[in-house]
Formats: C-alpha cells, structure tokens, sequence
C-alpha cells in the first residue's frame, strides 16, 4: 500500500505546490482514497504531475473542518461525480482561530447525498479503517489553544468534536495517518492499539505542535520510543523545530512528509 502526500506546507521538487495545508492519497491497489484537500485546488494540480487523477478517486475523507484541509473540496466535487465523501457532522460547524473564520467553504452544499456522516469505527476500504472518536488517555497532548467554535452566537472553545483518522491494518502492523492531531497523536495511537488490539509501527501527520511548548513534544518523543514506533512522517502543523527534535531524539526513522513524497505501509 502506497501513501503519496499531494500537499504540505514544504516543497523541494520541480513542479509541485506547496502551501500551509495537507492532503495524502492512499492507493490500496485496488481504490484510490484521499485524505483531505489543502487549501486549494492545488492538491489536484501536484496529484496530475505524481499521475494521480482525483477525478477517478474512490473515496475522500475529510480529518476535520479547518480550511488547509478543505479549502480544496470545491473542486473535488466539481471533478469527480462518484466519491463519497466521509466526514462528521461538527466539520460543518463554523471554525475559527481568534476571531479568524477558518472554517467550511460556506458555498458548498453540506446536503449533498455524497457526504457520508460517521458516527463510529468504518472501514471505507479493504484494510483502511476510519476513527470518528478520539479517547483522552493523555492530557499533556491535547492541541486546541486559540481555536474556537460558534454556539449559540458565542465564540466557545472548540473541542475538535469533528475530528477524525484513519487507521491502515496490514500484516505488519498498523499505520496511524492524522491531519492536525488537535487531539493528540499519542491519544490516536492509544485508540487505535485498543480497538484492534495490535502496535502500530508508522505514524503519518502533523502534530500541531508549531507553537506548543518543547514538554509536548518531548512527551511525544518518549512515547514513540516506549512504543517501538518504527516511522514516522510528519510536517505540516508540526514545525520544523519540533521536527527537528523529533527526528533527533527519536529511535524510529523521522521524515518531513514534504509534498510529492511517497510512502510505502
């Protein structure tokens, strides 16, 4: 199974776009799925020069509803007439950071039969599993300072009750694939590890650690270690810093997830 990352925020490659946003395509062999959208169409413009049409996409997951990873789904839509898109339904909410809305196109049509409204633990496709809930084991790695939500006319504190990851099972292990990680990239794991009952070996995402205090980090860092994690790619929200730290002090083979790489699960 073959991760490629149409969109970071980093680009060192001959005629790809970067921008502050994040978008994975998962090819199983047997579909195409993507996993969020960028900011912009220029997710679909790196996937024609990687020979990824999102037109013939099968399936897109949306992680949560902040705009560097939905901006794109305008012309998703547009282009491709038969992929369901899975999300939740607190993604339609409006999102902002400080007073900044940050949040859904509010163009697009949210009635569309196409979105698929998750509730509980789907599989979408053979081996690609998609966690709607996330559990708190640890508190220390929780990432939601300055975001916000709209309740009642009133800017609230936002809970990330939108957001969600996708699990990758195989023979060798499962592979955790996040967006943002406001919730916590150890949480996930914790998650994941408790439903199926099996370690997972690759971490693929951004951390949300940018503008956190070095401790999250460090907690991140014994946790892979105390796990045996055998990769990890990050980028995106994650912070060069804090990358470069990881990859220092980690016992597991760091990557930048830049845009156009590929990953083998």
């Amino acid at each position: 199974m073959e991760i490629t990352v149409l969109i970071d925020n980093y680009v060192s490659r001959a005629n790809l776009l970067g921008e502050h946003g994040l978008s994975f395509c998962i090819d199983t062999g047997k579909q195409i799925i993507l996993f969020d959208t960028g900011a912009s169409k220029n997710f679909a413009l790196n996937a024609s020069q990687l020979g990824i049409n999102v037109a013939l996409a099968d399936v897109l997951i949306i992680s949560h509803g902040h705009h560097d990873h939905t901006g794109g789904l305008a012309h998703f839509i547009e282009s491709n007439e038969k992929a369901p898109v899975y999300l939740k339904k607190e993604a339609f909410w409006p999102k902002f950071k400080y007073e900044r809305f940050i949040g859904f196109n509010p163009s697009i049509n949210t009635g569309l039969k196409r979105f698929r409204l998750l509730s509980e633990v789907t599989e979408v496709s053979e081996g690609v599993f998609v966690f709607p809930v996330t559990h708190s084991y640890f508190e220390n790695d929780q990432h939601r300072q300055y975001f916000y939500t709209l309740k009642n006319d009133q800017l609230v504190d936002d809970a990330f009750d939108d957001e969600l990851f996708v699990v990758v099972k195989t023979d060798a292990g499962l592979t955790v694939l996040s967006s943002c990680s406001h919730k916590g990239i150890t949480n996930m794991i914790e998650t994941a590890e408790n439903h199926f009952k099996l370690a997972v070996i690759n971490v693929i995402g951004g951390f949300h650690l940018k503008d956190e205090p070095m401790e999250s980090t460090r907690h991140i860092i014994d946790y892979f270690n105390q796990k045996a994690i055998r990769q990890v790619y990050t980028g995106h929200c994650t912070g060069i810093e804090k990358f470069s730290e990881i990859q220092t002090k980690c016992k597991a083979a760091v990557y930048y997830h830049d845009t156009g790489r590929r990953i083998i699960v």
